[in-house]
C-alpha cells in the first residue's frame, strides 16, 4: 500500500480518477458514489447532487438557524456540555431527515442505522474489522428505508428521499440502488457535518479571541469555517487503486497499487499553504481539500459548511467565553475505515455573553 501526503501529489491523483480509480473493490458491493467511478458515478450523482447545491438548501436555512439557536441555548444554560451530543448530532440529524422525510422520532434510530451501516461500508470495501452487528444493522436501515420510499411516492413528497423513491419506482433505480443510494445521502448529510461544526467549537476554545472579532465582522465567519475545514477537516483519507503503473515523486506504482490519499496532511503542506500546522483565519485557504475534490468531492459540503457557519454565527452572538473542559479530555472517533476522524466527544464550558 502507498501512501500520498505532499498537496501536489495528492491533488494531482485526486484529479486523476482514470488512472487513480474510486473501485478499489470491483463491483463496489454497496451503491456508496465513494465507490464508483464513471459513467455509473455520474449517473448515481446526477440522482442526488441537485438536492446539495445552495439554492436547493435555502428552505432549510430557517430551521437549521432555529434548531441550533435552541441546542446553543440549552447548553449554556447548563453551563457547556458535550459538543458532539448535545448540538452537533441533533443539529446535523434533524436536518437530514427533514430532507429525506424520515420522521422526526425516529433520528436516534436512524444514528445508530447510520453508524452501523458505515461500519459495514468499511468492512466490505476497506478491509475494516467491523463491529459485528453491522450487516444486520444496515439491512435494517435498508428495509426502513424502502419502506419510508414506498410512503414519499404515495404522498408525492417533494424531499430527496420522494426524489429517489420516484427514479426507483420509473425503473431508473433499482430497489436495491434506491436504498443504498439513500443511506449513502443520509450518511453523507450528516457525519462530515457533525465533526466540522465539533471542530468549529474546538477551534473557538483554543482562539477565544475569535468569537468577538466575528461577533463585530460577521462576514469572517465564512472564512473561519473554511479555515476550519482546511486545518481540521472531517475527511483523513480517501482510498484509489492504480489502473496502470504509474510514477510519483520518484517513485514507482505498479498497477493495481492500493493508494491511500491523506487529505488532511495535504492540507496542511506548508509548501502550499504558508505554516499549513497553524489556524489563520485571513489565509487564502482556497483550493484547500476538506472536501475533496474533483469528481468525488464532498457530495455534502454545501450542507456542512453551511450547518457549521450558523453554529460559528450563533455562537459569536451568543456566547461569551468557551474553553474546554479540562476535566473531560476530547475522545476521538476511533474504528471503521478512518476516512472520517474528529472528536467522538468534545466537553466545553460555556458562559453567556454580557447584555
Amino acid at each position: 500500500m502507498w501512501f500520498l501526503s505532499r498537496y501536489d501529489d495528492v491533488y494531482q491523483a485526486i484529479r486523476n480518477p482514470k488512472l487513480f480509480s474510486s473501485e478499489v473493490v470491483s463491483p463496489p458491493p454497496l451503491t456508496f458514489l465513494t465507490l464508483f467511478d464513471a459513467p455509473d458515478h455520474t449517473r448515481l450523482r446526477k440522482v442526488v447532487q441537485p438536492s446539495f447545491l445552495p439554492l436547493s438548501l435555502d428552505p432549510f436555512i430557517e430551521q437549521i438557524e432555529q434548531r441550533a439557536e435552541d441546542l446553543l441555548d440549552a447548553m449554556i444554560a447548563k453551563g457547556g456540555g458535550d459538543v458532539v451530543n448535545d448540538f452537533a448530532i441533533p443539529l446535523s440529524i434533524s436536518t437530514i431527515s427533514t430532507m429525506i422525510d424520515v420522521p422526526n422520532e425516529d433520528e436516534e434510530k436512524m444514528k445508530f442505522w447510520s453508524d452501523e451501516t458505515f461500519s459495514y461500508f468499511g468492512r466490505l470495501a476497506r478491509n475494516a474489522p467491523g463491529t459485528g452487528t453491522d450487516e444486520q444493522s444496515a439491512q435494517a436501515f435498508f428495509a426502513y428505508l424502502k419502506e419510508a420510499m414506498e410512503r414519499l411516492v404515495r404522498t408525492g413528497s417533494q424531499s430527496i428521499g420522494g426524489h429517489i423513491a420516484r427514479m426507483w419506482k420509473d425503473g431508473l433505480l433499482s430497489e436495491k440502488e434506491a436504498k443504498e443510494l439513500c443511506a449513502f445521502v443520509f450518511i453523507a448529510g450528516h457525519d462530515t457535518t457533525t465533526i466540522l461544526v465539533a471542530n468549529a467549537f474546538r477551534m473557538f476554545a483554543e482562539q477565544p479571541n475569535l468569537l468577538g472579532r466575528i461577533r463585530e465582522n460577521p462576514s469572517d465567519a465564512e472564512r473561519f469555517v473554511e479555515e476550519v475545514a482546511r486545518y481540521r477537516g472531517t475527511v483523513q483519507r480517501v482510498s484509489r487503486i492504480t489502473t496502470e503503473a504509474t510514477t510519483v515523486a520518484g517513485v514507482d506504482l505498479p498497477k493495481g497499487a492500493v493508494v491511500r490519499l491523506l487529505l488532511s496532511a495535504a492540507n496542511r503542506d506548508s509548501r502550499k499553504f504558508a505554516n499549513g500546522e497553524t489556524f489563520d483565519i485571513d489565509r487564502d485557504s482556497s483550493g484547500h481539500l476538506g472536501f475533496g475534490n474533483g469528481m468525488h468531492k464532498c457530495l455534502g459540503a454545501p450542507l456542512a459548511k453551511l450547518e457549521t457557519l450558523v453554529a460559528t454565527k450563533a455562537l459569536a452572538r451568543k456566547v461569551g467565553d468557551i474553553a474546554l473542559d479540562p476535566a473531560r479530555p476530547i475522545q476521538y472517533v476511533r474504528g471503521n475505515n478512518l476516512t472520517n476522524s474528529g472528536p467522538e466527544h468534545l466537553f466545553v464550558k460555556l458562559g453567556r455573553l454580557s447584555a
